[in-house]
């Protein structure tokens, strides 16, 4: 049985959001990682906000893609922010205690665009929305 993900990345002003569907697993989460990395070193966001409410299966490669992700926006002065996990990968979050690190929310993925980034003095707001989509398989 082979794992699969998807992940599409869409870029809003100071925001990369990236929705993800399938596994995070071993298998498909170094993929993900560079995607994203790739984001997020060509459009330097403010906020990452990874979208998690397609995520069907979620291990320990999956915590470390959010706490990486976390560690390059810090060194980059931006944050991370984790929106709709189901309740079994909500249950995995908090017992690696990742919420003490990240903000983990439920919102409507409409209102998602809606959220405002820390901003710093200076810097560009506005940027051109780009789209992003990558399909993973492994066998």
């Amino acid at each position: 049985m082979g794992s699969r993900a998807e992940f599409v990345c869409d870029v809003a002003g100071c925001f990369l959001t990236v929705r993800i569907r399938g596994e995070i697993d071993h298998h498909t989460a170094s993929t993900v990682r560079n995607g994203i990395d790739a984001a997020l070193f060509d459009k330097r966001p403010r906020r990452l906000i990874m979208d998690l409410s397609g995520v069907t299966f979620m291990d320990s490669s999956g915590l470390g893609l959010i706490m990486g992700r976390y560690t390059v926006m810090k060194e980059l002065g931006g944050d991370v922010v984790v929106y709709n996990p189901s309740r079994e990968i909500q249950s995995i979050l908090t017992l690696a205690g990742l919420e003490r690190v990240v903000r983990v929310e439920r919102v409507d993925s409409d209102k998602a665009a809606e959220s405002t980034p820390p901003r710093r003095k200076g810097t560009r707001t506005r940027r051109a929305a780009t789209r992003v989509r990558t399909r993973v398989t492994e066998s």
